[in-house]
């Protein structure tokens, strides 16, 4: 999915996949399935609102009529997915899901606007008074997170400071890769195209953010998988990963994980296209996952948001 490779700028995503590496033609398979809702099933009555723009506002089914209430902002999968991913976190939340047709610089592009955060976020809020008058987001987080293509939108907001700001936690499921810096055979990743996130990794291996960062074993060719980026987070911030060998249900295996103050970080096996949209399948167990900011951590109150 990645913005830094050329195919996924300049092709569409159909066409030309016969010619592609297999790495890159189960990522790009995965997009298309995301895009066209291959997760699609019955649609949930009054749960839902589309929002000018496409994206859609998801309630979950027991939300409490007043308090604080978090937001989520999902990027990149169908709004079925998410919806199931809300009622599994137990979050008292209301969700948004984003999906832009291609890969991820269909989600940089937009979110490089400055205008198109802010926007959203008052779409979102409106519908939200209308259903739940006495929903309090001054006092929740502000989450956004994001599956495969989804983190080029992500590393345009963290490219925004007054955005960056706001953003409470962020959850990456198998979403983060990036290009290579020089000749991709020495495998450096390019350290402008990662500094958003070892920045807002650092605020929350403080405890001054939250971030959970998943990644599978798929090996893309010619830029760094999300387990490289993983690996880069997890050093940037000192830690460590432990092993482990954990069966989460389903044939979801843990492999390694790392815990730094807020940061987590958990690395599963499998190497194929079904491993990798796993993560979106599990995407309301990462949510539950994340670890919580300390009481009175949550960042932006008021005119913030």
């Amino acid at each position: 999915m990645p913005a830094d490779r050329p195919i996924g700028e300049n092709r569409s995503t159909t066409g030309r996949l016969a010619n592609a590496p297999r790495g890159e033609v189960m990522i790009a398979t995965c997009a298309v399935l995301v895009v066209l809702g291959g997760f699609q099933g019955p649609e949930a009555d009054g749960r839902r609102s589309v929002l000018p723009g496409g994206a859609t506002v998801i309630f979950p089914g027991d939300l409490p009529e007043s308090g604080p209430i978090d937001l989520v902002i999902h990027l990149h999968g169908s709004a079925d997915a998410v919806a199931r991913a809300l009622d599994v976190s137990g979050w008292p939340a209301v969700a948004i899901a984003v999906n832009e047709p291609g890969l991820s610089s269909a989600y940089e592009r937009p979110f490089s606007d400055p205008d198109r955060f802010p926007a959203l976020l008052e779409g979102a809020r409106a519908v939200i008074a209308g259903r739940v008058p006495g929903a309090d987001l001054d006092r929740g987080r502000l989450i956004v997170s994001s599956f495969s293509a989804g983190f080029g939108g992500v590393r345009a907001l963290l490219a925004q400071p007054r955005a960056a700001e706001q953003i409470d936690a962020i959850v990456l499921a198998d979403s983060l890769y990036c290009g290579y810096e020089g000749d991709p055979a020495d495998r450096r990743l390019d350290p402008g195209k990662m500094s958003g996130f070892r920045r807002f990794a650092s605020e929350a291996a403080a405890g001054r953010k939250a971030m959970l960062v998943s990644h599978c074993a798929l090996i893309p060719d010619g830029y760094g998988s999300t387990a490289e980026t993983a690996d880069d987070l997890v050093r940037h911030v000192g830690g460590a990963f432990e092993p482990a060998s954990e069966d989460l249900g389903g044939g979801w295996l843990l492999s390694r994980r790392s815990d730094r103050g807020s940061l987590r970080v958990l690395g599963f096996e499998g190497a194929g296209g079904d491993d990798h949209l796993q993560h979106l399948r599990r995407l309301g167990d990462l949510w539950r996952d994340l670890p919580r900011l300390p009481a009175g951590g949550v960042a932006g109150r008021g005119e913030n948001r």
